[in-house]
């Protein structure tokens, strides 16, 4: 991991599958409200405290974002923001004091999103719901004991798709790069269509 202190209020750490892994943590394990990402970001913390003097005051809260930086690494930007401002600002991604709405929760996933699925079952139901023409592209994977259906939609239809998904599964924090990696693929290719295709 490398930690970078941009300002009085802020740091920036790069976190690669390696660091993950060295703590027995998977990147799809990235999952709101997961008590490993509880602790991940406990030790984040203290090792930003450690080498950049960054911490929390009791009169202040923490925003957190994360983005990809390739396939093997992403980037946690930690900031430390006035308890006075509206809910909207005191949001944090991945779980940490986060407030967002509903809409906002949604527009995170952007236009490629990787939904899990305990069952088979489930992921038709959802994608037998969802518009054909609101999906560019999508394919099905399977990982230990869930399925992995990634998509990529149109411009403006990834707030529709994802409220549908939301229904039957849940959105997973991870690229479909990690899956083509590590998954076994069922589908490869229009997975919505096909998958949708059995229930209707």
């Amino acid at each position: 991991m490398k930690i970078r202190k941009i300002n009085e209020d802020k740091i920036q750490i790069i976190i690669t599958n390696q660091d993950l892994e060295e703590r027995n943590f998977a990147r799809w394990e990235l999952m709101p409200l997961s008590p490993k990402l509880q602790e991940l970001f406990q030790d984040l913390l203290e090792m930003a405290y450690r080498e950049c003097g960054f911490e929390i005051e009791e009169d202040s809260q923490l925003m957190v974002e994360a983005y990809p930086l390739t396939v093997d690494s992403f980037v946690i930007i930690m900031t430390k923001i006035p308890v006075d401002l509206t809910k909207e600002q005191q949001h944090s991604f991945m779980g940490i004091e986060r407030e967002l709405d509903e809409d906002d929760d949604l527009l995170e996933r952007g236009q490629d999103q990787v939904w899990f699925f305990g069952n088979l079952e489930d992921c038709m139901l959802a994608c037998g719901r969802i518009i054909p023409d609101y999906v560019e592209a999508s394919a099905l994977y399977k990982f230990e004991e869930g399925y992995y259906l990634a998509i990529k939609t149109i411009t403006d239809a990834h707030v529709d798709i994802g409220a549908i998904m939301g229904e039957y599964g849940e959105w997973v924090a991870a690229s479909e790069a990690f899956f083509v990696e590590h998954g076994t693929v069922l589908t490869p290719s229009n997975a919505v269509t096909n998958l949708a295709s059995i229930v209707r």
